[in-house]
């Protein structure tokens, strides 16, 4: 019989589920939005509701699950996740196995989408640092194999790493993280500021021979007349050469570039992954990293470090999910043969 391996991602707008089967085929995908302000328990009728739809093309072998927020070794939620109301303290692990009837495994969110694209490169790479740019910034580090998770998997959380001492506002509380310039709604708001003349607390990030009057500037004229910007928007005016978009890029570089030169100078990998809804936008900001890393960190940090865009795009999460709970039941050359297959169809169905 076919081993089938189910994967959900769990995010504060929507629940993703997918099952795979041994040759690495897509056999259903299916997509819930989430309840996240009506509960816990709401939460998990709208994910077990999705498990009884991917089980309905056979019985599941395994169940990968991406979460926000820390996991502790039993799949408990521990700690808060901000896009959840009550999600702390969820035994997420034993209750989706238990619908699922499959063994079940449970990590944070970023670290299944590292997983995905080590998977996609395990014949290359044996240290890869993953970094997501999206609605937040996400972090990652899978070596040979095996996820970096730290305690209760909160493990590589760069996006939080401040990168500009005094400077903007997070929404984990402290001030000058890396997700407070690079991030989709950062990218948005940087340029909402600078266009209205507001104090950006760019500090050192602040690019030097930028015009600052934004004259002919289409994105300033959106932001004065009212609109709420993000990085999609900032982006598809950089490509016109918009000047108030061009320094906005800048700032956004900067700051990736620094919380990577965080994670290469203490985690030493041999593949530096950029992905996330950002970077499909502004492919650029993964090329220039490597140009900007030889001036933020020591020299054997970044001279066998490759830098490459996220294969798995913003899926990475939930096709990590199904993949590594294939993992725990799968041989290494098994999941290998998986993955590759699975990026290849990937690929074609994108094309």
């Amino acid at each position: 019989m076919d081993r089938l391996y189910a994967g959900i991602d769990i995010g504060g707008q929507s629940l993703k589920g997918i099952v795979l089967d041994q040759a690495g085929n897509l056999r259903i995908e299916a997509v819930r939005s989430t309840p996240a302000r009506e509960g816990r328990e709401a939460v998990l009728r709208s994910i077990a509701n999705l498990i009884t739809e991917l089980s309905q093309i056979g019985t599941l072998a395994s169940l990968g699950v991406g979460t926000p927020g820390g996991v502790d070794k039993k799949g408990v939620i521990v700690g808060m996740a901000a896009n959840i109301d009550g999600w702390e303290g969820t035994e997420l692990g034993e209750a989706l196995s238990e619908v699922a009837g499959a063994p079940c495994v449970v990590r944070n969110d970023a670290n299944m989408a590292a997983f995905a694209e080590w998977s996609a490169r395990s014949n290359n790479s044996s240290a890869l640092l993953f970094i997501g740019l999206g609605t937040g910034i996400g972090g990652g580090f899978v070596e040979d194999g095996r996820i970096l998770g730290g305690c209760n998997d909160r493990a590589v959380e760069i996006g939080h790493c401040v990168i500009e001492p005094g400077g903007r506002s997070c929404a984990c509380g402290i001030s000058g993280c890396a997700e407070a310039y690079a991030s989709g709604p950062s990218i948005g708001r940087i340029a909402a500021d600078l266009a209205l003349g507001r104090d950006a607390r760019l500090g050192s990030l602040e690019p030097q021979g930028f015009e600052k009057s934004f004259e002919g500037s289409a994105l300033a004229a959106r932001a004065r007349a009212g609109e709420d910007l993000n990085a999609r928007d900032v982006y598809a005016a950089y490509v016109t050469g918009d000047p108030l978009a061009r320094l906005v890029d800048a700032v956004a570089q900067a700051a990736l570039a620094r919380a990577a030169a965080i994670g290469l100078a203490l985690l030493a990998p041999d593949t530096l992954v950029v992905g996330g809804g950002v970077i499909e936008g502004a492919p650029h900001l993964c090329s220039n990293l490597q140009e900007l890393l030889p001036n933020l960190v020591y020299r054997d940090a970044w001279k066998d470090c490759r830098v490459e865009k996220a294969r798995f795009l913003h899926k990475a999460g939930l096709y990590g999910a199904a993949l590594y709970g294939a993992a725990q039941i799968e041989s290494r050359k098994n999941l290998t043969a998986l993955a590759a297959r699975v990026l290849e169809l990937s690929l074609m169905e994108r094309h």
